[in-house]
């Protein structure tokens, strides 16, 4: 199956945090149809993904997480773990592989060390130390197979994640129109504001 997946979205994992970042471009086909999307999403305190594909579907999957996890909330007065929510995000995806979400995913957050996970529309999940989805993701795997070391701060990280859409930017004509970023540590899930990440570029 050929998924539509215009965009480029990055999960770094550092000592301290994990950083997720997308471009703000929504294309179709050939076609700029968005200037200021929205690629990344808080799914509870300590949580957070990303998604390349259709925009319909990821907003309908992003909501169904944040269901499930604020109903868990209540039953049990404690949040999901993200391994859980990955797990759990997986088992839906898995259930819907007939007509699946036309969307690949990563889900990143912070239990008692930083985590992420991709998924695929099918329902495949894969724990790893940097993530790219998205048609810019071989460029950006070329930059964090040489740049990334599992040691780098949330600074390092952050600077590096940039420089992963720019660099995309610059070579996926589906990848653009600027950065958005959002950073998860032990005191939660954190959306970097215009003004901040201006100072990281």
């Amino acid at each position: 199956m050929d998924v539509m997946k215009g965009t480029t979205t990055v999960a770094l994992v550092g000592k301290d945090g994990v950083v997720l970042a997308a471009d703000k471009r929504a294309s179709m086909g050939y076609a700029v149809a968005h200037k200021d999307a929205r690629k990344v999403f808080q799914i509870s305190n300590a949580v957070g993904a990303t998604g390349a594909g259709s925009v319909g579907d990821i907003q309908n999957f992003v909501n169904l997480l944040r269901v499930e996890s604020n109903l868990y909330r209540i039953k049990s007065n404690q949040d999901l773990s993200v391994k859980s929510l990955a797990t759990l995000a997986s088992r839906i995806l898995f259930g819907y592989r007939v007509y699946p979400y036309l969307a690949l995913f990563i889900i990143g957050g912070y239990d008692s060390k930083p985590v992420a996970f991709s998924l695929d529309p099918f329902g495949g999940m894969n724990e790893d130390k940097f993530i790219a989805t998205g048609s810019g993701m071989q460029i950006v795997h070329g930059i964090l197979e040489d740049q990334y070391k599992e040691d780098l701060s949330l600074e390092e990280l952050k600077k590096l994640a940039v420089r992963c859409i720019k660099a995309a930017t610059k070579r996926d004509l589906a990848t653009g129109d600027g950065v958005s970023m959002a950073v998860i540590t032990k005191d939660g899930y954190k959306e970097l504001t215009k003004e901040e990440i201006e100072e990281v570029l």
